[in-house]
């Protein structure tokens, strides 16, 4: 009996062995395959190995002509002019305050060098916006003092603005009003148009890039007003920010742009306050899902190509998600929305309030609003390279965790379907962006920023746009608009010097 017990153990201990055997053989074979180091019980890419990159992507400016087919020209545009860049700004040296302010204060390098509203630092660390607020909150407590400024309206809103001419360690380069491109001055001369661009960051586009959109569009209407229209000149302004709302953007338009009476304001955002969490029977909070490797998928290669077929396809395709109903109110028109109605989803009436406020701003000084769709890089069946887009893929599936790309392309539509509406019902030109714009991964920084390619290729798209309402305008005789001039300081930047405020000062006079 002894023997059978003692026979049928080493059975058993050689059939695990050879189980862990093969277990070790396949993992080595699946290491070897995969790339991955022999030497290292942690998984490792072997030497050599290329780390993800941005490698495929459309990087250089010059790669955009490759769309170009795709955009309709219009009347009177000549196709070379793509090739044609912004004049380069004079070389200025970084501003040594804001790079000492910027490096010291790791992982709030930005907000330390940005203007802040004083009147809204007031109302975030005094108690009221606290919880409102709560990320700027914590930028308020990571530092010692901000730059501030005193609104002309006394609002809180814009949030934040740049500092004026001055030169950002993160390549932002401001002009005397602290926008992004050179100077413009501050009464229109005779035969000027002015067109004026707000939004957040996809409008001023990345700090380190070498030209924003903007920029662009104003290089080449210098060239069509040069063959179209020789009598009239052309200033561009880019006033966006990044991170902001469209309550900032409002306050943007009425404090520092009708002062110099631009003619056309091109407002493109649609991603800030964006949730696409209304009519879920279930509310979604926001909560970002880090698709972070299990320890199993840490230190086996088995165990990393079964995660990735579960949670993060190696093709690139969506991961699996559950799935959310949608109670769409049967009495809300997806395909024609009302503008008057306040169910409509991500913050649309706050958004369509703000504009009115714009649009009203604008008139009164003879100014027209010009509306956008805003261009997702998001689709049902969407599938991008693993590792040249992992940034899109990360955000689209971490950040806006559980929706669906269906899910988020359904409200996307809704969103741009609306913009267009709101510019019907109040007679305005739309830019319809998102109907041009290729979604090819390769134009894309994430879902909604594009490469320097991409953002050439959206402004040659809005560039169509803009000149075909400027043709039409400059025909009846509604351009150029006369300035009546007489103006010696814009009211929203008052010659004052920079001013740092100590956050415990501030905190101190709350409820003063």
């Amino acid at each position: 009996m002894a023997l059978n017990i003692r026979f049928a153990a080493k059975r058993i201990a050689i059939a695990l062995a050879a189980i862990v055997f093969a277990c070790v053989a396949a993992e080595c074979a699946a290491r070897l395959v995969d790339g991955y180091s022999l030497r290292s019980l942690r998984l490792v890419r072997a030497s050599g190995d290329t780390p993800p990159s941005d490698q495929g992507k459309r990087i250089n400016p010059g790669e955009a002509a490759a769309y170009l087919t795709r955009v309709p020209l219009a009347p009177g545009v000549d196709a070379g002019w793509f090739a044609i860049d912004p004049d380069a700004p004079p070389p200025t040296a970084v501003d040594p305050e804001l790079d000492r302010r910027y490096w010291a204060a790791r992982g709030h390098e930005l907000p330390s060098v940005y203007e802040w509203n004083l009147a809204f630092v007031r109302a975030v660390l005094c108690g009221g916006d606290r919880s409102a607020h709560p990320y700027l909150a914590e930028q308020f407590q990571a530092l010692d003092d901000v730059y501030v400024f005193e609104p002309p309206s006394g609002a809180p809103f814009p949030t934040y603005r740049f500092l004026r001419s001055a030169h950002y360690p993160s390549g932002l380069v401001t002009n005397a009003y602290g926008w992004r491109g050179p100077d413009v001055p501050l009464n229109k001369p005779p035969g000027r148009i002015r067109i004026a661009f707000v939004g957040a960051s996809t409008t001023l586009d990345a700090h380190g890039d070498p030209f924003s959109y903007p920029e662009y569009v104003g290089r080449w209407l210098r060239e069509w007003g040069r063959v179209r229209h020789p009598s009239v000149s052309f200033d561009v302004v880019n006033a966006g920010r990044e991170g902001i709302l469209s309550n900032s953007i409002a306050a943007v338009v009425r404090d520092e742009l009708t002062p110099v009476r631009p003619d056309l304001v091109v407002y493109y955002e649609g991603a800030n306050q964006f949730w696409p969490n209304d009519f879920v029977r279930r509310p979604i909070v926001r909560i970002v899902r880090v698709l972070n490797p299990t320890v199993v998928e840490a230190y086996s290669a088995i165990g990393a190509r079964v995660g990735e077929l579960i949670d993060r396809p190696a093709s690139g395709g969506e991961p699996h998600k559950p799935p959310i109903a949608v109670d769409w109110p049967a009495d809300l028109d997806e395909r024609r929305p009302r503008l008057d109605d306040p169910r409509l989803p991500v913050q649309l009436p706050q958004i369509l309030a703000d504009l009115d406020r714009m649009r009203v701003d604008l008139a009164a000084i003879g100014g027209t609003l010009m509306p956008s769709s805003f261009v997702w890089l998001v689709d049902p069946g969407l599938v991008v390279d693993a590792r040249r887009d992992a940034i899109v893929y990360r955000e689209l599936n971490e950040r806006y965790w559980p929706f669906s790309y269906a899910h988020m392309r359904r409200f996307v539509d809704f969103e741009n379907r609306t913009f267009r509406a709101y510019a019907q019902a109040r007679r305005l030109p739309f830019n319809d962006v998102d109907a041009v714009y290729p979604r090819d991964p390769r134009l894309f920084v994430d879902s909604i920023h594009m490469t320097p390619a991409g953002v050439k290729l959206k402004a040659w798209i809005v560039f169509q746009h803009l000149v075909t309402e400027l043709d039409r305008r400059l025909a009846g005789g509604a351009l150029p608009v006369a300035d009546p001039g007489g103006r010696a300081a814009h009211p929203a930047f008052a010659n004052t010097p920079r001013r740092l405020e100590t956050i415990t000062a501030l905190t101190r006079r709350c409820g003063r």
